[in-house]
């Protein structure tokens, strides 16, 4: 993620805090992951790298706007605590891209980056959900609609990961 974009990250937050509904514990998580994503970056942006096969980092902001749509619903609780593992995934997984290859590697991001987009899948999910009052067999059908796409992608993203294995 580009040096540049940290104090976007950190405005977000700030809006997110300030605008939203978000009780402490949610609010306090947010910070804390904030916190930590803005030294991580700070700390391995002058490393050398290895061959990733993706770089998650550059969407922190975009996660935090997430968080911002998630925020401004009535009650966020458990979707901006679902939230919260969103960011630890992508640290977690440039954490692992950037180490040298070794048996697991791909099996742990395969999985990590699946614990990253079904979490973002899912808040997607629920926000549109929520937000736009669905119930009933609205909310059945959007719910669907968005596990089959949601799979697909996540298909897709599998692949490409054991398609760079083999590279």
């Amino acid at each position: 993620m580009p040096v540049w974009s940290l104090p976007f990250l950190i405005l977000l937050l700030a809006m997110t805090l300030y605008f939203g509904n978000l009780t402490l514990v949610p609010a306090v998580v947010a910070s804390l992951e904030t916190l930590v994503a803005v030294i991580y970056t700070l700390a391995v942006r002058s490393r050398p790298t290895g061959k990733a096969v993706a770089n998650v980092l550059p969407l922190l902001p975009a996660q935090m706007l997430l968080l911002f749509g998630i925020s401004l619903l009535p009650r966020p609780g458990v979707l901006a605590l679902v939230w919260a593992a969103i960011p630890a995934a992508s640290l977690a997984y440039d954490g692992v891209s950037r180490t040298r290859a070794f048996r697991a590697r791909t099996s742990i991001l395969a999985g990590l980056y699946c614990i990253l987009w079904a979490d973002v899948i899912f808040l997607l999910e629920r926000w549109i959900a929520l937000g736009r009052g669905l119930t009933g067999s609205t909310s059945i059908a959007a719910a669907v609609a968005f596990g089959v796409l949601g799979g697909l992608f996540l298909f897709t993203g599998i692949r490409r990961h054991q398609n760079a294995a083999k590279e």
